[in-house]
C-alpha cells in the first residue's frame, strides 16, 4: 500500500456545488472539515496573528461568538479581526454566571414578543438566578429566582432547545454532622423549566429515601438517569413521575404522602424493568 493521496481541495469544491453532497447532511459536513483539515495542514499555508487577549476565567466559544469573563463578555469571531459585541457590566462574586447554554427560536415557532425570535443565552448565576440574555446586546431580557434551599450550579438540556434541567451541587453531610449521627437524605435538586416562555415543569428532589445510596443522577431526553456507585445505572421516566405527582397534587395530598406516593411510583417502574412479570402495584397511605 502507497502513501494515502491528499484529496484535492478543488475537486471537493465543484463536486459541492453541484451539489453531489446535498442529500446526506453527515457527509457534507465530513466533506467540509475535510477541506478546511486539508487547507490548514499544508506545508505552505501560513497563519498570521490578527487577535490575541487573555482571560482569568475559562474561554467558551459558541456559534461565531467567544466567552470571556463567565459570559460578561462576548466578542464576535465571523469578522475577520474580532469585534467585541457587548461587555455586561461589573458584578460581585455571587452574581457571576455558573454556567449558560445557548437557545435558538425554531423556524416554526409562532411567538407574540418579535425579540422572542432572536437567539438568546440562558445563564445560571451563582446566586440562583436563571437570565435569559440577548446574544447581541448583553441586556437581560427575563429572570427567574429558584429560591435559597440549596445552590444550583449547573444547566444542562433535557430535549435539545426547549427543555433545560438546571441541577444543584451535591449535599455533603460535614464531619460535626456525620459525628452526631445526623445523616442527609438529600442529594440533590433538579429543577426542570420549559424555555420560551419560562415555565416550570417541576422540581425533583433526589432524595436517598426514595433512590436508595445512589451518588449522582440528571436528566436526559425525558429520562431521569441515576447512578450508583456500583457501576449500576437506573433509568425512569420523568413524564410518568410528574403526571403521577401532579394528579396527587391536584387532589391536595400533604407532602409526606406524596413522597410514600413518589416511592410507589420509583418501585414500580424499578419492577418493570427487572422482572417484567410482576404486575403493578400501589402504595396508599392513609
Amino acid at each position: 500500500m502507497g502513501p494515502r493521496r491528499k484529496p484535492n481541495v478543488c475537486r471537493l469544491l465543484s463536486l459541492r456545488t453541484l451539489g453531489f453532497f446535498a442529500r446526506d447532511a453527515g457527509v457534507a459536513q465530513r466533506t467540509n472539515l475535510g477541506i478546511l483539515r486539508t487547507l490548514v495542514c499544508l506545508e505552505s499555508t501560513k497563519f498570521k496573528n490578527v487577535w490575541t487577549t487573555h482571560s482569568k476565567s475559562p474561554i467558551v466559544y459558541e456559534r461565531g461568538r467567544i466567552y470571556f469573563d463567565n459570559y460578561r463578555c462576548c466578542i464576535s469571531s465571523v469578522a475577520l479581526k474580532p469585534r467585541k459585541l457587548y461587555e455586561m457590566p461589573k458584578c460581585s462574586k455571587s452574581e457571576k454566571i455558573q454556567d449558560a447554554l445557548l437557545w435558538e427560536c425554531s423556524m416554526g415557532d409562532v411567538l407574540s414578543n418579535p425579540l422572542d425570535y432572536k437567539s438568546s443565552l440562558i445563564a445560571l448565576t451563582a446566586h440562583n438566578w436563571l437570565l435569559r440574555i440577548s446574544v447581541t446586546t448583553g441586556k437581560i431580557l427575563q429572570k427567574i429566582y429558584l429560591g435559597s434551599y440549596c445552590k444550583f450550579r449547573y444547566l444542562c438540556w433535557d430535549t435539545p432547545q426547549e427543555i433545560i434541567a438546571v441541577k444543584s451541587a451535591q449535599n455533603r453531610c460535614s464531619a460535626l454532622a456525620r459525628q452526631a449521627g445526623i445523616q442527609q437524605t438529600v442529594l440533590l435538586y433538579l429543577a426542570v423549566f420549559r424555555v420560551l416562555p419560562f415555565s416550570l415543569v417541576g422540581i425533583l428532589e433526589i432524595n436517598k429515601r426514595v433512590f436508595r445510596n445512589m451518588t449522582d443522577a440528571t436528566l436526559s431526553h425525558g429520562v431521569l438517569i441515576v447512578m450508583y456507585s456500583s457501576g449500576l445505572v437506573r433509568l425512569y421516566s420523568f413524564q410518568a413521575i410528574t403526571e403521577q405527582m401532579h394528579h396527587h397534587c391536584s387532589l391536595r395530598c400533604h407532602p409526606w404522602k406524596i413522597l410514600f406516593r413518589l416511592e410507589a411510583i420509583l418501585g414500580t417502574i424499578l419492577l418493570h424493568l427487572i422482572r417484567r412479570s410482576k404486575k403493578e402495584f400501589f402504595i396508599f397511605v392513609p
